[in-house]
Parts: structure tokens; sequence; C-alpha cells
């Protein structure tokens, strides 16, 4: 059987991942649901949160110089063995009543080291595998392994729970993780790696270079920088109620956890939405624009989320959201893979994501223990934040996501009137040939 390649090959690797991703959101629905029913309280998925998001940017720098380094496929399979493995774990210490706060904090941090591979990875191997006229099309279409486990797998969890329960769950999670695996075993993708210009001695010298590279080529271009700076503050800001959605559902909801899932169920609605949409059909006019307006319809679908109560609009609120952040990460996803060369993207978006996701910490960081230190004494009294928002820790964390929701919308309006980010496609591309010259291209057999 021959091997799928191109188009074909790149879409059979997602619905891979789509397998894989779902179960482990399976996983991930179900030791959320535990935690809460046995500690009740909102500081233990911030820990969880910061652990897996720390691990993420701190290796994410060396990451960028072993995808450049490495075959792709061994980046991309890494991840899900990792992934494997701990799931394995944890499933034996369940069945043992032996699963503790302490290990899934070690778990989170342990996956956040190995998927710190991932990201740049899919994006590397998008860009060797397609054309650039192909890249907005094909990251929409990947944007379906974000959206479409968010669909299917926290229902099928909340369903699954009593019958199946957390340990089923888990099973199910490892048959996917195997799946994805085989499927990137098959595929055929080009091994496009960076050509070493070093010797033996001078690895670990060349190893740092690679760190500071990616950083160098951003601070460089002073459009990508700007943008960057977008996507940056957004997080930091979106970041502080975000980070605390499960809580902050079950805790609306009197612990529902089919409400839960059915919220995050339309999450899943509104990506695939997008998804097919910027699939099928590319949007005209400036890439930067459409991504800008996508931040803005995902920021009010937060706003519309932290307000209401009333599930069924709580679920316009979760559409709304996915389906604008569809549309952000797959233009501005498409914009820097049309401008770095393919050699150089792993150390450079691996430098960008470092820059990106710097402040996001913070707020992931301090969520938890400002609302149960701070907020929920607050809005544990009568006051007329908690008369509209509610009392306890759901009008505490909604009063996070409504403020950081509005913050975020002001700096999408901000860089509409930014001249480096408005024209960023047209500086940036004005280098590309210049910068395709710097380093040579190894195409290995």
């Amino acid at each position: 059987m021959t091997r799928p390649s191109g188009l074909k090959g790149f879409a059979t690797i997602t619905m891979g991942q789509v397998a894989s991703i779902t179960g482990t959101a399976m996983t991930q629905f179900g030791l959320s649901y535990w935690v809460w029913q046995e500690f009740g309280r909102a500081t233990p998925f911030s820990i969880m949160s910061i652990l897996f998001f720390g691990a993420q940017v701190i290796f994410g720098l060396a990451a960028g110089s072993l995808v450049d380094r490495w075959p792709r496929k061994i980046s991309l399979i890494l991840p899900d063995i990792a992934s494997g493995v701990l799931t394995l774990i944890a499933l034996f210490l369940y069945t043992q009543n032996a699963l503790t706060l302490s290990f899934l904090y070690t778990m989170s941090f342990v996956n956040g080291i190995f998927s710190a591979l991932q990201w740049p990875a899919y994006s590397v191997t998008l860009a060797s595998m397609l054309k650039p006229d192909q890249y907005t099309k094909a990251n929409a279409l990947f944007s379906i392994t974000d959206y479409g486990p968010a669909l299917v797998a926290p229902i099928l969890a909340g369903g699954l729970l009593g019958t199946i329960g957390l340990e089923g769950i888990m099973t199910i999670d490892l048959l996917t993780l195997t799946l994805a695996v085989l499927i990137n075993l098959w595929v055929f993708i080009p091994d496009i790696r960076k050509k070493e210009t070093t010797g033996k001695g001078d690895m670990s010298a060349g190893f740092w270079q690679d760190i500071l590279f990616g950083f160098k080529f951003i601070s460089q271009r002073k459009p990508l920088l700007m943008l960057l700076m977008v996507f940056l503050a957004s997080n930091f800001f979106a970041g502080f109620g975000n980070s605390l959605f499960s809580p902050y559902v079950l805790a609306r909801t009197n612990n529902n956890a089919l409400a839960l899932g059915t919220i995050e169920t339309f999450f899943g609605v509104g990506g695939l939405i997008g998804t097919l949409l910027l699939s099928l059909w590319v949007l005209p006019g400036r890439k930067v624009t459409a991504l800008l307006i996508g931040l803005i319809i995902s920021d009010v679908g937060f706003l519309i989320l932290g307000y209401f109560r009333w599930i069924p609009t709580m679920c316009i609120g979760a559409t709304l959201g996915s389906f604008g952040g569809v549309m952000a990460n797959t233009h501005s996803q498409a914009i820097w893979q049309s401008i770095v060369p393919i050699t150089m993207q792993g150390r450079v978006f691996s430098a960008r994501r470092f820059i990106a996701q710097a402040l996001s910490g913070i707020p992931m960081f301090l969520s938890g223990p400002l609302v149960d230190n701070v907020l929920v004494p607050y809005f544990n009294q009568k006051t007329m934040l908690s008369n509209v928002l509610g009392q306890g820790p759901a009008g505490a964390i909604s009063f996070l996501m409504i403020l950081g929701s509005i913050l975020s919308i002001a700096v999408a309006l901000l860089a509409f009137a930014n001249y480096n980010v408005q024209h960023v496609e047209d500086l940036a591309m004005a280098s590309l040939e210049a910068d395709s010259t710097q380093e040579t291209m190894s195409t290995l057999p």
C-alpha cells in the first residue's frame, strides 16, 4: 500500500491526532472532575496549569533546535508516547486508590516537557508537506485537533464516567494514543532538517546559538514582533478567567458534570464551524485583519460566557469563543509559515511561542489563589458585584473572565491602529528572499 503524502498525508496525520487528543481530553475531563469532587478548590487547577505551561515554556526553547535537527517523526511521536506512559501510571494508581495531587502535578509537568516538541513539530511538518498557498486551509483543517475533541470528548466523558468510570476512560485514551503513533510512523513526511555546521566539540555552542537564533530573527523584524506583542497582551488578560473554566462552570451549575460537558461540547461546535469554513473558503483581504477580528469575536464569546447564567446562553458564548479562536490562530500561523524559511521554523516558532506565552504564566499562577483567597471572601458578601455576577467561586471567576475579555478586546482594537501590525505581511515578506539565503537546506533521503 502506498504511503499517503502531501495534503492527503497531512489530513491522515490530523485524523490520528483528533482520535488521540479526544482520548486525552476525556482523561483530562475525568481527572478534573475527580479533583473538584475530592478537594473543591480552584488552586489545584491553577497549579496543574502553571506546571504544564511552565514546562512548555522552559523546554520549548530547546525544542525548536531539536525539531530543526531531528527527523520529524521523532518529534511527532515522543509526546504521545510520554503521555501514554503517564496515563498508564495514573490508571494503575487510581485503581489502587493511590492517586494523589502530587502525582497529577508531576504528570502535568512531564507532559508539558514533551508537548513542547509537538507544536513546532506539527507546524514545520505542515510547511514541509504542503505548498504556501495551502497553508491557511491546512491550518484550519488542523484546528480540528483542538475543537473536534472539544465537541466529542466532554459529552462522552461526562456520560461514561457513570458507566465505565475513570479507569475505562483512561483505557480509551491509551488506545487512541497508540493509533496516533502508528499513523505518524506510516505517513510519508519529507525529512528536511537544519544542516549541521559545527563539529561534535561545538555541539553545545551550536545548541545555544540555535536558541538565540529564533529571538534574533524576530527582534530584527519589528512587524513580526509587534504582532507577537498583540497575542502576548491578549493571552495575558484573557488567561485569568480562562484557566479556571472547568471549576467556573462546575461552581455555576452546582457540580453538574453533564452541564460542563455540554458547554465544552459547544466549544467544539464553534471550532468545527470555523475549521470547515476556513478550510473551504479563504477570507478576502489581509490575513492580519481576519486575525484581529477573530480575537475580538473570541473575547466577546468569553464575555458572554462569564456574564450569563443560563446554560444555552453560555453555550452560545462558548461557540463564539472557539470560532474566533480558530480565525485568529489559523491566520496567525499562515502569516508566520509564509515568512519564515522551513529550515528555520523550529527555532523561530519556539522563540515565538516562548515570547507569546511568557506573561501568560502569571495569570495561570495567580488566578487560583486570587480567587480562593481574595475574591471568594469578597463575593461571599452581598455587594453590587456579587448581586450581578453571583456569590462565591462562580461570581469571583466570572469577574475575572469578564474583566480579562474587556481588556483583551481593547488590545485588538488598538492593534487596528498600529501601522506595523497592519502591514506585517507586506514588510516581512519583503525580506523573505534575503532570509532564505542565510542558511542552506539539506534534504535527506
